[in-house]
């Protein structure tokens, strides 16, 4: 046919202009060598300790070869356990069954001293460091021990795939694995330092390497055609390529309704995809063809978290499209928009299959399914946090607007409705003591906390006199007092009270005093704040940012107030700023570098 002509005279012509694009670099190596070693759990952590003392080491070793450790087999084993359990239903990337046969045949050739796929190594320490993370410590346990063990095992991973991966980057092309690697960096990454910088250009890599394996049209009538004659092996690939490329188009879309820089954009677009999505079953059922015949009740499968990010990504997607930032353009909006957007996020919320519904009768319903999947709470929160905290998004800014328009008032139920099931979620998860649940309350849980307490104090700034204020204070002061008493397990909160008090005098909401008192930081007329408390002994990493009236970082012996003492003042008044400024103040608090 004359359109199977023009295909192929297509492809040829692509072919020739692609030539050289995907190989090798022809350069000679851009990076160091690496070197692969197997040591146990207690030499590695003896090895981090010594490295926190840094040892003469000859000029060869330090300019030829990076050393990267992984665990012996039977940790390693563990560990893949461990993450089958827990990551894997929040990082569904995998074929659990191929990596299995992967882990085997690499620590085979390991012990025989052969080379190694590098990116097969930098996916498996990515996976072992998010394993780490979640395991739980026992005496006889022959991963970790106690807590502070797993922590330093994650941290050691983390940067044993990233030493890999760099290699990588240096000197190949990327490969599939280093995808997958990435992406559960990033995640490791959040739940170790928040929602930062380096979390989210972890998973911009991935992102671009997966455009030059051209992912993105994986599911193109030519690519579609030259696959007719595939193996079983080339469809489970395909499949997991789905799971990948959706899991980081689902990232960047759910990421531009979050505070920060990436806010408002997003790099993929929607008419740039030609890829199916993922099959809803489980990788044992995976049916190896290009169509699934779905059961007809709903029922949970390791899919089903990330089908349900996927749905809520296209959601923020639409917002981000139609709410513009720039305050001028967003008071030109029609608030019936801003409504029928809301609609949306509660339908989407209503819609959710009833294992990840929050209401008394489908939790009531789920119970009996927890005994077989005992992920349910954690994916049910995950989703749900997502969905309410886009919400708070959405109507955060007409929350500060209510005073001046009755019309807003719909935003501000909203706004602090959503506000508050994040944080009630929070408190409610981990009630049953597993551990994994318990350890995902951390990092970027926190973070999402934050956010909607953010919400819960502007509202208090800036909305006086409202019948629910006293409730309000009161909810805000628990959540504080949950940070106050989780402060030992994660160094992130005491950013986080930083920000908010630190960001608050950056403004001069200081309505009790004058303006040279507020400008003076005095010593002298501050007491100790609670803050510092938040600092492991020693960690100078995590010392807090001071601000000062300007916003710039000022020297530390200029303590900020109790929070106690800047309560009384931020709510002692009403702060006379404007609108624009107060958007400004919302998007430093939730912005500020973790």
């Amino acid at each position: 046919m004359a359109s199977d002509i023009h295909q192929t005279r297509d492809e040829d012509l692509q072919s020739l202009e692609n030539a050289a694009t995907r190989e090798d670099s022809v350069l000679p190596m851009l990076s160091n060598g690496l070197a692969f070693r197997i040591s146990s759990t207690s030499e590695i952590l003896g090895r981090q300790i010594s490295q926190q003392h840094p040892v003469q080491v000859s000029e060869h070793e330090r300019v030829n070869e990076t050393v990267v450790t992984f665990p012996k087999f039977r940790v390693a084993a563990l560990l893949l356990q461990s993450y089958e359990s827990t990551g894997d239903y929040i990082v569904r990337i995998l074929h659990l069954p191929t990596v299995r046969s992967v882990i085997k045949s690499f620590y085979l050739r390991l012990s025989r001293e052969e080379s190694v796929p590098i990116g097969q190594a930098a996916l498996l320490l990515s996976i072992f460091a998010l394993a780490a993370f979640f395991y739980e410590p026992s005496e006889s346990s022959q991963v970790a021990t106690n807590p502070q063990d797993h922590l330093k095992l994650s941290k050691v991973f983390s940067k044993g795939a990233l030493d890999v991966l760099d290699f990588s980057r240096r000197n190949t092309s990327g490969a599939l694995e280093d995808i997958q690697a990435y992406i559960i960096l990033t995640v490791v990454t959040f739940h170790l330092d928040g929602f930062s910088a380096r979390g989210r250009l972890l998973l911009m890599s991935a992102a671009t390497i997966a455009r030059d394996l051209g992912l993105h049209r994986l599911d193109a009538k030519t690519e579609v055609l030259a696959e007719k004659n595939a193996s079983v092996r080339d469809y489970v690939d395909r499949e997991v390529k789905r799971r990948v490329f959706w899991f980081i188009t689902s990232s960047d879309w759910l990421w531009s309704m979050v505070s920060g820089p990436q806010e408002g954009t997003y790099f993929i677009h929607p008419n740039h995809i030609q890829v199916k999505l993922p099959i809803d079953c489980n990788d044992d059922d995976l049916v190896l063809g290009e169509s699934s015949e779905l059961a007809m009740d709903p029922r949970p499968t390791g899919m089903s978290y990330l089908l349900e990010r996927i749905r809520l990504a296209h959601l923020c997607r639409e917002i981000v499209d139609r709410v513009p930032l720039e305050t001028s353009k967003l008071e030109q909006v029609p608030y019936d928009h801003i409504i029928d957007l809301d609609r949306k996020l509660v339908g989407f919320i209503s819609s959710l299959p009833f294992f990840f519904r929050l209401d008394a009768e489908s939790r009531k319903r789920t119970r009996p399914l927890e005994i077989m999947y005992p992920n349910i709470p954690l994916l049910r929160y995950c989703i749900s946090r997502a969905a309410h905290s886009r919400r708070c998004k959405l109507h955060q800014r007409f929350l500060l607007r209510q005073s001046s328009n009755p019309r807003y008032a719909f935003s501000r139920r909203a706004c602090l409705e959503s506000a508050r099931a994040v944080i009630q979620f929070h408190g409610d998860l981990g009630g049953d003591g597993l551990p994994w649940i318990v350890a995902a309350r951390r990092g970027i849980a926190m973070h999402f906390v934050h956010l909607a307490l953010v919400v819960l104090v502007m509202d208090l700034c800036f909305n006086k006199d409202q019948a629910d204020e006293a409730e309000i204070r009161a909810e805000v002061k628990a959540t504080l007092q949950r940070f106050e008493d989780a402060k030992h397990d994660s160094p992130l909160l005491g950013r986080f009270l930083k920000s908010l008090c630190g960001i608050v005098r950056k403004h001069e909401i200081h309505p009790n005093e004058s303006s040279n008192s507020a400008l003076s930081n005095d010593p002298a007329q501050t007491s100790a704040p609670i803050l510092n408390d938040f600092n492991p002994p020693g960690d100078d990493r995590w010392q807090p940012v001071q601000l000062g009236s300007t916003g710039q970082i000022s020297d530390p012996a200029l303590e900020a107030p109790t929070f106690d003492e800047f309560w009384d003042d931020a709510m002692a008044g009403e702060p006379d700023l404007d609108f624009s400024v107060w958007d400004s103040l919302l998007s430093s608090l939730d912005s500020r570098p973790l």
